[in-house]
């Protein structure tokens, strides 16, 4: 039997999933929005397919990206070690790739100045201001996405990127938009958008409403995976990603930020929150990106205490929020508060290898247990699993009932680390972190040291780029420590860059280490 729509809007988190969990008990599906096909865009997507990059301007982004680290006499070689990472990232198979390894360490290059160019591409095209939309497999996900981008963009130059998710309601009409609607709704969007913040790139993820942004993984994926494949068709700034979101988008927004703390500098969640204890532990994984939070006291469609609750916490935690409550202006933020929510977002800059970083996480998954360069491998005692449906979406979730934290902060070659319920952990470092030609020292809650060397792996690194999406950041070496060996030190980085996303059983330990 169908609960009254009172009782509906007190239990649904998502006060947008109305509609839709409504429409599905009574048997209606939600609307059917036409998907366009790539190409269907302002203006049309009209580059050659000879991309290529002039040797002498690809020679002068490896000087912007290097800095004191580039040399005149090492511009072949740079050249030959650029054209094998291409070659590792278009490799069918795991052989290739290797191959590629082999080829990038017969360059003769530090795997630090390998690391810092991983990120530019060779074939970045020369785009015209405009509006592209792309519509392609990547691997088995389908990856649909608008891309504005300004009328002065210059491919050798990193680029600030918004990611704006939009909103659900011009969607819920009947009839529903046709694929020719979607496009001139999301050009419009975005046009809107480049007129009035021409110095920054800025997506818009096409909105899926089986999936909507999550939280299901499928959901998150339609979010993740476009940002990903954005950085092959633009030079994306990894130190200015941003991400916004107003009503399902706001709610979309603090949960994306919290499952995936390493690639935001600020996000703006409008009129959003996070009610869920399995979120919430995570707030401690966004010390190093900033939430400008706004809410209305008068909004009665996302009640203002679903941000002043999450406000308050992130305060308790000593942790960098900006928010700003109005009085009387209802769900929509009025334009001036809008623009300035959006200016203090875009100020921020992320500092892409932080001296302090903290994971808590109640996940099995891989993906969800690393925040920049900490890795919990394994929790000391993770109590019973339990099996999470979601409400909106396919699939479900698993969480453990105890969760497992640590607190990492580095300084020169001193790192101090603070563990709760950790087993097994991985420490990814760089030249920018740590002189790899010292002995480094990590403080086990400040009661045991262990010292050694960490051994700098363009293997490693390249696996690494693998899982954590090509350019986004760079870790030359690792340390793996294992607190089940009584004379566990730091391991040398020639281990696997994941653990099975399939929990282990229980039963026995995982010795991370050499086999």
């Amino acid at each position: 039997m169908i609960r009254t729509l009172a009782a509906l809007r007190r239990l649904l988190p998502f006060p947008w999933l109305l509609f839709i969990f409504v429409a599905s008990a009574a048997g209606v599906k939600p609307p059917e929005v036409g998907v366009p096909a790539e190409g269907k865009s302002d203006p049309p997507i009209t580059v050659s397919q000879d991309t290529a990059i002039p040797r002498e301007t690809l020679i002068g982004m490896y000087r912007t990206e290097l800095g004191e680290r580039f040399h005149v006499e090492d511009a072949d070689k740079l050249l030959a070690a650029h054209q094998w990472i291409e070659r590792y990232f278009d490799a069918a198979g795991a052989a290739d790739r290797k191959q590629a390894v082999r080829g990038l360490e017969m360059c003769g290059l530090d795997a630090g100045v390998i690391g810092r160019i991983v990120r530019l591409r060779m074939r970045w095209p020369a785009l015209e201001g405009g509006v592209y939309y792309v519509n392609e497999k990547r691997g088995p996900l389908e990856v649909r996405y608008f891309l504005g981008v300004p009328a002065g963009y210059d491919r050798t130059k990193p680029w600030p990127l918004v990611v704006k998710l939009a909103p659900v309601n011009p969607f819920l009409v009947q009839p529903p938009p046709d694929a020719d609607a979607v496009v001139k709704i999301y050009n419009d969007w975005i046009r809107d958008e480049l007129t009035r913040h021409s110095d920054a790139l800025v997506l818009m993820p096409l909105l899926n409403l089986d999936e909507l942004y999550g939280p299901s993984y499928a959901g998150m994926n339609n979010v993740m995976q476009p940002l990903f494949h954005a950085a092959d068709r633009v030079n994306i700034d990894p130190a200015r990603v941003y991400l916004i979101g107003h009503s399902t988008g706001g709610h979309a927004t603090w949960n994306l930020a919290l499952q995936y703390p390493t690639y935001f500098a600020a996000i703006a969640p409008l009129a959003g929150g996070a009610s869920q204890d399995w979120q919430r532990l995570r707030l401690v994984n966004l010390r190093n990106v900033l939430p400008v939070v706004w809410a209305d006291a008068k909004d009665d469609v996302v009640k203002p205490e679903s941000s002043r609750s999450i406000v308050a916490v992130m305060r308790n935690l000593k942790l960098a929020v900006d928010y700003v409550e109005t009085k009387n202006f209802g769900h929509a933020p009025p334009e001036m508060v809008a623009d300035e929510r959006y200016k203090t977002m875009r100020a921020r800059v992320r500092d892409l290898y932080p001296a302090w970083v903290t994971i808590q996480s109640n996940r099995p998954d891989v993906i969800f247990n690393r925040n920049d360069w900490i890795q919990i491998w394994q929790e000391t005692d993770p109590g019973k699993e339990s099996r999470m449906i979601f409400r909106h979406g396919g699939g479900h979730m698993v969480v453990t009932r105890n969760s497992a934290r640590i607190d990492a902060r580095y300084e020169g070659n001193s790192i101090d680390l603070t563990l709760d319920n950790v087993e097994s952990l991985r420490i990814y470092l760089n030249d920018r972190m740590v002189d790899f030609d010292k002995p480094i020292k990590v403080h086990l809650n400040k009661k045991r040291t262990i010292e050694g060397y960490a051994h700098r792996n363009i293997e490693q690194m390249m696996n690494d780029q693998i899982f954590l999406g090509r350019g986004w950041r760079y870790y030359s070496a690792v340390l793996d420590i294992d607190l089940t060996d009584p004379s566990a030190a730091t391991r040398p980085s020639t281990n696997p860059s994941t653990r099975a996303t399939t929990r282990p059983s229980r039963t026995g330990k995982i010795i991370i280490g050499p086999s």
